[in-house]
């Protein structure tokens, strides 16, 4: 019965999307954009992904994904060359392949946000990441908020206290503000690179910055204070190069050209785009 209704709701929806068309055409590419982004909409809103083992015994479910995966494909083609047009025949079949889609994606059940919420990381950025679907705990966005005040505190004290071991060396003075330059940077580009596609975009942004920021102090400590202290126990003649050698490196380390977006960002963004033009 609940299917049926599914369908229904499914059906009434696509007569109205080709009743709004009629009264009011649209170009194809508007037509395109506005499909792109109501199938973008579905897929966050049921946690689509493409299955690693397809059941091909399911026509239906085949059938579907193959139509997703050609829509993909032709999607790529008018992002990447801005002279591409679809024939009319071309444009009759996208729009099969979209009904089916939507079909499809229209009848998956929604994800429980509630019991698959986030878990608690220490150190792993990338299982932080990989948790961008799942709310973040207010609790979890409290501490690691905590963590990044004590990581900033301790590397300015270890700042100041580099720059008082090296009588304020001009060199030492520059790699210092490289290193803080670079790692503030880097936060930055990672809270803009992943906030788009967080459900709960401030606290998961929160607790990246903390589980980064613990990141950047175990470098610290590995790459410059155990290596500290061994030199200064053998030869403090050598603490100065050391100490601009291990700011060198650790500089190095962070830093990275700007990347490319991820595709699902730009999908969050077509999304996001389209949805306040509709």
């Amino acid at each position: 019965m609940e299917s049926n209704n599914e369908h229904s709701n499914t059906t009434n929806t696509n007569e109205t999307v080709e009743a709004e068309i009629q009264d009011n055409p649209l170009s194809q590419n508007q037509l395109i954009q506005q499909w792109r982004v109501n199938l973008a909409s579905l897929k966050k809103d049921t946690g689509f992904e493409v299955p690693k083992e397809l059941d091909k015994s399911d026509e239906k479910v085949t059938t579907a994904l193959d139509s997703i995966a050609y829509l993909d494909k032709k999607n790529t083609l008018l992002d990447e060359n801005d002279d591409f047009q679809l024939s009319d025949n071309g444009f009759a079949t996208y729009k099969a392949k979209h009904m089916i889609a939507f079909e499809y994606l229209s009848q998956l059940k929604k994800p429980n946000l509630i019991r698959n919420s986030a878990k608690f990381y220490f150190f792993s950025r990338a299982n932080q990441i990989e948790q961008l679907s799942k709310p973040s705990s207010w609790t979890h966005s409290l501490f690691h908020f905590l963590i990044t005040l004590i990581v900033i505190l301790v590397l300015g004290v270890i700042s100041l206290l580099v720059l008082d071991k090296t009588q304020d060396n001009l060199f030492v003075k520059l790699l210092v503000g490289w290193f803080w330059i670079v790692n503030i940077k880097t936060a930055g580009n990672l809270i803009g690179k992943y906030k788009k596609l967080a459900i709960t975009p401030f606290r998961f942004s929160v607790s990246l910055i903390g589980i980064h920021s613990l990141n950047v102090l175990i470098k610290v400590s590995l790459l410059g204070i155990i290596p500290f202290l061994i030199v200064s126990k053998y030869n403090a003649y050598w603490i100065d190069d050391m100490i601009i050698i291990t700011l060198f490196i650790m500089c190095l380390i962070n830093f990275k050209p700007d990347e490319k977006p991820l595709k699902q960002v730009v999908e969050k963004d077509l999304t996001k785009a389209g949805t306040g033009n509709v």
